[in-house]
């Protein structure tokens, strides 16, 4: 990868001579730092405003894509008639469309089901976080003693092992996951949202922290730009920024650059 910054002028180059550019901005550890506890990651009132500024922008498209469950990301963000991806990919909402699930009924009840065995079961461990987003647990161990994260990972697989509906295990930071299995994943809800809008000569633009939002480097990484937030020499992203300064730095370039 290389520094987005040493490359900013070929960057900006590329974004001037498209026709559109189709944002895709993660969430956590892109538009906001990484936080002890999820509901302290609050977008600043500098970055609401640019996002309200690149959506206003007639030559520009504006995606939310985030681990978080739809109803949550939108609530936090707050802005209309852009798109959103939630849970990973399971949740898409258009303003054209509205909300599409991605997964049926069962799991939820399945899920909730695991939740209240999981609450019951580490009701004892400090600093853990059991987080129901609906279509999938998210397991948050970033304020657990290390030597309580084992047992913790090992009572989430025998959950998945005793399931009578497919489910697998994910990883994030700090963050183990229980989700249905299915091919859906940032990627692909990348690919149906430039299929819905149909326009071949839009650049798409994926700025992400997380492991989750691979996916997405991978399928656009021919197609559009990529930008790994943080340093990591095993992401499939074109360039890299160093934190979500940087993030919001390079987003008001690109803002100014099309007043």
């Amino acid at each position: 990868m290389d520094y987005l910054f040493d490359r900013i002028g070929k960057i900006l180059k590329r974004i001037r001579t498209a026709e559109g550019i189709f944002f895709f901005l993660d969430y956590d550890g892109t538009l906001t730092p990484i936080v002890s506890r999820p509901e302290q990651a609050i977008l600043s009132e500098e970055t609401k405003a640019l996002l309200l500024a690149l959506k206003k922008n007639p030559k520009f498209l504006l995606a939310i894509v985030s681990g978080r469950s739809l109803k949550d990301i939108r609530k936090l963000v707050e802005l209309k008639k852009i798109y959103y991806i939630g849970n990973h990919g399971l949740e898409i909402f258009t303003p054209k469309n509205g909300t599409k699930q991605l997964v049926p009924k069962e799991v939820f009840h399945e899920l909730a089901r695991i939740r209240n065995r999981l609450n019951s079961q580490m009701k004892d461990i400090e600093g853990v976080l059991i987080e129901d987003k609906g279509s999938i647990l998210t397991i948050h161990y970033r304020n657990v003693d290390p030597k309580c994260v084992p047992p913790i990972l090992m009572a989430l697989k025998q959950e998945i092992k005793g399931s009578k509906i497919p489910l697998c295990l994910g990883y994030g930071k700090m963050v183990f996951e229980i989700r249905p299995q299915s091919t859906a994943n940032k990627g692909t809800a990348v690919l149906e949202l430039l299929n819905q809008i149909d326009r071949d000569e839009i650049l798409p633009l994926y700025i992400g922290d997380d492991q989750t939002d691979e996916d997405a480097f991978k399928v656009l990484k021919r197609r559009g730009i990529t930008i790994f937030v943080g340093l990591s020499g095993n992401s499939s992203a074109q360039y890299y920024v160093n934190d979500p300064f940087e993030v919001y730095q390079f987003l008001k370039m690109v803002q100014e650059e099309f007043r």
